[in-house]
């Protein structure tokens, strides 16, 4: 009975959230909420090929949780990818609606793990929700953050989102991104609205030892990484092989990984495992 009340309440949560869209699926179901939940939110052009690779390598990487894409950004034809950009209160507003949502989640599933996996605009935007959380009850932690090249500044203070963090964040970075994350966030800035680097290309530039990981995006994690930079952190076979690992981990970093990953701002010599 108890079961059977816990999946009515999830079915609940999840149209009261507005999701159901047709490429949802089996991805949502309450059932796999009940396992716990991924977030994938996605940059600037919202909802599309990028995320949706995003959740096949999530779930061919063996997660079987509630894989759940959430929009967050403006819908007008033409401006509506540069407001997400630069839309910094609104951006805000989005992220606090979305820290509202988890509450609800984890009031009914408080024993689950939560993670949110942000790509480009969609980075920033999960730390916002960590900070939000942090305003709402510190208690509401969840287990991490991924960030698949951030559209945030390079020297955002992550101490409020890292503190409700349980396993930290991991930042995955592609420093051939100057396109998007260079040129691109030089003139519009980043989604916290500072003009300049950000930390999907040139890492976080603060320390955050035990809590903040960081890791290179090269030719040998994807073929993209060099022609098409920004999408890299998105195949689906890059997810399934390197992301992945993080969720189903319940420590961080994982225990076996196919990569060397930084815990600081310079990179690891060629004689570290």
């Amino acid at each position: 009975m108890r079961r059977l009340t816990t999946l009515i309440m999830a079915s609940v949560i999840l149209v009261s959230a507005g999701c159901g869209t047709q490429d949802d699926g089996d991805f949502i179901t309450a059932m796999r909420m009940s396992r716990g939940l991924v977030m994938v939110l996605p940059g600037i052009e919202g909802e599309g090929t990028m995320s949706h690779n995003i959740r096949t390598g999530l779930n061919d990487g063996g997660i079987d949780q509630a894989i759940y894409i959430r929009h967050w950004t403006h819908k007008e034809p033409a401006i509506g990818m540069l407001l997400n950009q630069m839309d910094v209160k609104g951006n805000r507003q989005a992220a606090a609606k979305l820290a509202e949502w988890i509450v609800n989640h984890r009031n009914i599933f408080p024993n689950t793990p939560i993670h949110i996996v942000g790509h480009s605009g969609g980075g920033g935007i999960a730390v916002f929700i960590a900070e939000e959380l942090k305003k709402l009850d510190p208690d509401h932690k969840i287990d991490g953050l991924v960030l698949l090249s951030a559209s945030i500044s390079s020297q955002y203070d992550l101490t409020d989102a890292l503190s409700m963090c349980k396993k930290g964040i991991v930042n995955f970075y592609n420093p051939l991104d100057i396109g998007m994350l260079g040129a691109g966030t030089a003139v519009f800035g980043n989604v916290d609205g500072v003009r300049g680097a950000s930390a999907g290309a040139a890492m976080f530039n603060a320390e955050y030892p035990g809590k903040l990981f960081q890791q290179k995006v090269d030719l040998s994690m994807s073929l993209q990484s060099l022609s098409n930079p920004h999408a890299s952190t998105t195949e689906p076979a890059l997810v399934s092989k390197y992301v992945a690992p993080w969720l189903l981990s319940e420590n961080w970093p994982p225990v076996r990984r196919s990569e060397p990953t930084s815990q600081q701002k310079k990179e690891p010599s060629s004689d570290e495992e």
